[in-house]
This record gives C-alpha cells, structure tokens and sequence, in this order.
C-alpha cells in the first residue's frame, strides 16, 4: 500500500494546473495588455493634440507702394518681428491681442520681406515673400467725402501730386476738376445733393497716371423753406418742407419761441406751417429756425418796424 500511495502522490504533481491557478495567470495577463493599450492610446492622443496645434493665419495685401498686413492667431500673440532682405528688424508687440493689423512700406527695388510671429507661449513661425517695387510713384490717390447740410463735399488727395478730379451723378456727363498750382497735392469740391437716391461717381488722377474711382449712394433732402411777410402789426411765418417739419424755434426781441419748448421730440406732422406773431411799436429784431424731420435747418433773421 505505501507503494501505491507514493506512485500517486507522483502522478499529482506531475498532472494539469488547478483552476484556480489558471484563472489568476490569465487575469495578470489581462491587466499586463490593458496597461499595453493604456499607453498606446495616452501616446496616441498627445501625438494627436501636438499635430492638431493651430498656426497663425497670415494675410498679405498689396496697394501701390503699401503692405497690409494681418495676423490671426487662436492664441495671444506675443509679438511680431519683420525685416527687409536681412536688415534691421522691426518688432509689433502683440499687447494681449490675437489679430493684429501693420501698413509696411515696400522699399524701391527687389526686396525680400521675413516675418516671424511668436505667440504667447514662445512658439515661433516664419513667413518669406519677394516684392518688387519700381522707381517712381505707384500710389493712388484717396478720396474723402464729407456731408455738410445737404451739400457733399469731396476730397482727392495725393501724397506726390495730383492731376485733376472727374465727378458725376448716375448716368450724367463728367465735371472735371483740375489741380491749382497752389494745392498740387488736394483738390476739393463742394456739390449739392440731388433730391432722392442718387449714386455719385468721383476719379482722382495724380500725376503719374495712379488712378482711384470711388462710388457712394445719398439719398438727397432739402432744408425747410422760411417766408416772413408783414400784415399790419403782425408778422407772417411760413415754414414748409417737402418731407415733413420737426419743429420751428425764433427769438424776438430777446424772448424765446418754441413749437416743442421741452425737446421732446414730437414733430408737428405737417409739411407747412402758418402762424402770426404780434409786433411791438418801434423796432423789432427776429431769428427764425426751422427743422424737418431728417435733421437739416433754415435760418432767417430780419427787422421790422413799426
């Protein structure tokens, strides 16, 4: 019997793992290949974050003898360096803002422009670009145009010298205007604006044949139309307008009249306004205003004696 129990102590140790021990070898490595994917997958997405950095957005535009230049950027620029073929550098700093905007001068000649912008936080992308600018003047003249009443007043200036300055209202012939000797760099002119919607055409022209056309809608309106007329002891008023009256103010001798003494804004709806205002003896001294409703005044001042 001894015989027989150790030959099957022998065979036992000899057999097949446990269960037991099975299941913890398999869940070891179970967690050993989650740790694996664990890693792969944390390297994954830092190398996909580094890819997916944005960079600056970088525009160029060029106008005669000028660069506008504009930097976007989705993080705080810090400041932008540029320099032309390698000379001194010239540095915009950011000033906490993510789009920045720079007018550069083009030097005469061929010339290569370097750009790098840094952001806030020291990364740094470089831009080169090759422009060519010819000896002479290249830049075109501007234009203004100003509102005074119902008058348009217009501008073309030059920083060189000017030629002359075309205009015209929709489909009309041209009114040139040419420089003075007196202003070679600025020409101006002063026109009426046409009753209702109408698009006014202006050209500039310098010397060097650098030509600028400038196109602008007004809708044209007309001051209020003031008439005094004198009925025995009484003065006669009459205000009209065309598009409608805001209010009518006057002082005579001293004293102050008003339709809307409380600046209330109320208008008195109507397109024509009568009224008499009684006179005393001796002389009488009046200052009318009026105002329609799109903002433009008539003045009239006059005596009248009785």
């Amino acid at each position: 019997m001894n015989q027989i129990l150790y030959m099957n102590n022998n065979k036992k140790k000899g057999g097949p793992l446990e269960i037991k021990t099975i299941l913890r070898i398999f869940a070891i490595l179970c967690i050993v290949f989650g740790c694996i994917l664990v890693g792969q997958s944390s390297f994954a997405l830092f190398t996909n974050k580094e890819s997916m950095e944005s960079v600056p957005i970088v525009e160029i535009s060029q106008e005669g003898n000028q660069l506008l230049l504009t930097v976007k950027h989705d993080k705080i620029i810090d400041r932008i360096v540029y320099s032309w073929n390698e000379n001194q550098e010239i540095i915009l700093q950011g000033k906490g803002r993510v789009e920045l905007e720079e007018t550069i001068t083009i030097p005469v000649g061929n010339n290569n422009l370097k750009i790098k912008i840094i952001d806030i936080e020291g990364k740094t992308v470089s831009y080169t670009n090759t422009y060519e600018l010819e000896d002479g003047d290249v830049t075109k003249p501007e234009i203004e145009l100003l509102v005074e009443g119902s008058k348009v007043k217009m501008v073309a200036k030059d920083e060189t010298a000017l030629s002359y300055m075309t205009y015209y209202w929709n489909d009309e012939d041209e009114t040139t205007v040419e420089v003075r000797e007196d202003s070679p760099k600025q020409i101006e002119e002063k026109i009426d604006i046409l009753k209702g919607e109408n698009t006014l055409t202006i050209i500039a022209v310098d010397m060097e044949g650098n030509e600028t056309t400038k196109e602008q809608i007004f809708k044209g309106v007309k001051k209020p139309v003031i008439e005094l007329a004198k009925d025995g002891n009484d003065l006669i008023i009459k205000v009209t307008d065309e598009e409608g009256i805001q209010k009518i103010e006057y002082t005579l001798n001293g004293v102050y009249y008003s339709t809307d003494p409380q600046n209330t804004g109320t208008s008195l709806n109507t397109k024509q306004f009568d009224f008499k205002q009684p006179l005393t003896s001796g002389e009488n001294k009046i200052t009318i205003k009026a105002y329609n409703i799109n903002g433009l005044e008539a003045e009239v001042s006059g005596v009248a004696n009785i």
